[in-house]
């Protein structure tokens, strides 16, 4: 009878303070925001956009032919471009070009027995077929007039399927174009802007201090009733006078719909830097990631995409440190975005160029055969770079690659010093 006694007060403790959660969690003030976010790729002006045919050779024929039917059909449902056909397309006819090739596909079968229970009760052994599908594909955007890519992305996806009649498995090829279309669901914003609907959610005053929890209190109702003007300058006031960082933190939120991103950011960096409290840590990040798309957008509008200020930015960064007149060799080293990487060193190959640096010819056979074989190890390493230098009679080795993705994808630029294997030069820019 005592422990039923114990486990009720437990049970009731539990309710309570689950009910508690959800008062706490239904009175927290929240502001109801629209972002408009920017495309990923640098679609501004373009209009006419020329569809490509995926490449797949071999038994990725098919599956190139499929990808390519549902890029049209999402490229389509954007209702932002006239879609010019590959037939038709020729230089000047689109102004940009859609493209991409299956870099990958696997298909594994297999088995392995069960147990089923028949009717009667007998047990038996059913034997279950296994299909697991893998595909790798890369699609790119590239600016028509001068062949620049605009974005490219990776993709990666799997599938798998089983049942206990080998006919009725799935189709390898219909699995992987399932799958493809289950990675490409934010596909729309690689080309067209978009909005999200974002809550910013007000801090409570955890103090036991009634007279400020009155003013908290206050402010917070001029929040609900919409005087988002006259919170923000009660919650400035508030912390002006008490310190209180869920003041400082409110202050901060307001100036997002109120004063802008920046606004927002410099509140709140005061902040995280005067009190360290982790919530204005994350609400800095979240903020100066819309910031960070905006200054993107921004850049596109002007005309100067961020390929071209990562190339501009390593390339003054290696003019610092090369002399004139000194042999280097740029190597293209990335498992990932080889293409965009190719556009990269292209450019930067002239800025050298002009700088009466001498650039080893891409075509040298040997600089290909290294790039080859560490796109495909992925293992790369300053002494490897050394023994690469004197194989091909140069100075000075440059490494390309990329690494992320969307906002995330960072060019990273590596120099070494073929002589005393010191390295000159190391940089990553988002791109």
């Amino acid at each position: 009878m005592k422990k039923m006694r114990k486990m009720r007060k437990k049970l009731l403790l539990g309710m309570f303070a689950a009910a508690a959660a959800t008062f706490i969690v239904s009175c927290a003030t929240s502001i109801p925001i629209t972002v408009n976010h920017p495309p990923k790729m640098d679609t501004n002006g373009i209009e006419r956009l020329a569809l490509i045919p995926f490449n797949g050779p071999g038994n990725r024929q098919q599956i190139a032919a499929e990808l390519t039917a549902v890029f049209r059909e999402k490229i389509s449902g954007t209702g932002t471009f006239k879609i010019v056909e590959s037939a038709a397309y020729r230089q000047g006819a689109a102004d940009a070009v859609f493209t991409g090739e299956v870099t990958s596909y696997t298909v594994q079968d297999g088995s392995h027995q069960v147990e089923r229970k028949t009717k009667e009760g007998k047990v038996i052994q059913v034997t279950v077929y296994d299909r697991k599908v893998s595909l790798g594909f890369t699609y790119r955007l590239v600016r028509d007039r001068d062949g620049v890519v605009i974005g490219s992305r990776n993709v990666t996806a799997g599938a798998a399927d089983s049942a206990e009649n080998s006919v009725t498995l799935k189709t390898g090829v219909s699995m992987a174009v399932n799958a493809a279309r289950s990675n490409l669901g934010d596909f729309n914003r690689e080309l067209v802007p978009w909005t999200s609907a974002e809550t910013l959610v007000l801090d409570k005053e955890t103090s036991k201090d009634k007279a400020l929890k009155a003013r908290m209190k206050d402010a917070a109702a001029l929040v609900k009733a919409g005087s988002y003007k006259a919170a923000q300058e009660a919650y400035a006031a508030i912390y002006a006078e008490t310190n209180s960082v869920a003041a400082g933190y409110n202050r901060a939120i307001l100036a997002h719909p109120l004063d802008g991103l920046e606004a927002a950011i410099s509140l709140m960096s005061d902040l995280y830097g005067a009190t360290g409290y982790s919530k204005a840590s994350v609400e800095l990040n979240r903020l100066r990631g819309f910031l960070g798309e905006n200054a993107r957008a921004a850049a596109n509008q002007a005309g100067v995409s961020q390929q071209k200020i990562a190339v501009q930015k390593a390339a003054d960064g290696l003019a610092a440190i090369l002399q004139a007149g000194a042999r280097v060799s740029l190597l293209n080293i990335s498992s990932a975005e080889k293409s965009m990487v190719d556009v990269v060193i292209r450019e930067i190959t002239g800025a050298l160029v002009a700088m009466n640096i001498r650039v080893l010819e891409r075509e040298n056979l040997d600089a290909v055969k290294a790039e080859q074989q560490y796109q495909a190890s992925g293992e790369v390493s300053d002494d490897s770079y050394v023994s690469i230098g004197h194989m091909l009679g140069v100075e000075t080795i440059v490494t390309f690659s990329i690494t992320g993705s969307g906002y995330q994808r960072k060019l990273t630029v590596r120099c070494v010093s073929v002589k005393t294997g010191e390295v000159l030069y190391n940089e990553s820019v988002e791109i």
